[in-house]
C-alpha cells in the first residue's frame, strides 16, 4: 500500500514539479516533438561551426524564455484557480469591496 503525504509537502519537498510532464506515446505532443527534432538534426547538418554556436544559443534562449512563460502561466492559473474558488465560497461583491452591512 503506498501512502501519499499531501499534494504541498511533496511540492514543498522537490517531488512534484509544473515543469516535469509526462507524455502518451502516439500523442500530438510526440508528433510535433519528432518532428522539431527531426528539423533540428537536418537543420544542424547544413551548418557550419560558428551557425551551430548561433544555432544552440538561439534554441537556449527559446528554451529559457518557454520556462519564464510556462512558470508565469502556471501562477496566472494558480490565482485564478483560487480567485474562482473564493468567489464561489463568498461571492464576487464581498471578494472585491468586502462585505458591508447596510
Amino acid at each position: 500500500m503506498i501512502l501519499m503525504t499531501s499534494i504541498l509537502e511533496e511540492f514543498a519537498y522537490g517531488n512534484l514539479s509544473p515543469e516535469v510532464c509526462a507524455f502518451r506515446h502516439d500523442s500530438e505532443y510526440e508528433e510535433v516533438l519528432r518532428v522539431l527534432s527531426l528539423n533540428e538534426e537536418r537543420l544542424l547538418a547544413r551548418l557550419n561551426e560558428e551557425d551551430k554556436n548561433v544555432f544552440e544559443n538561439y534554441v537556449g534562449a527559446q528554451g529559457e524564455l518557454n520556462r519564464l512563460t510556462a512558470v508565469g502561466n502556471l501562477i496566472y492559473g494558480y490565482r485564478l484557480g483560487l480567485t474562482m474558488t473564493a468567489e464561489a465560497f463568498v461571492g464576487m461583491d464581498d471578494l472585491i469591496f468586502g462585505k458591508t452591512d447596510n
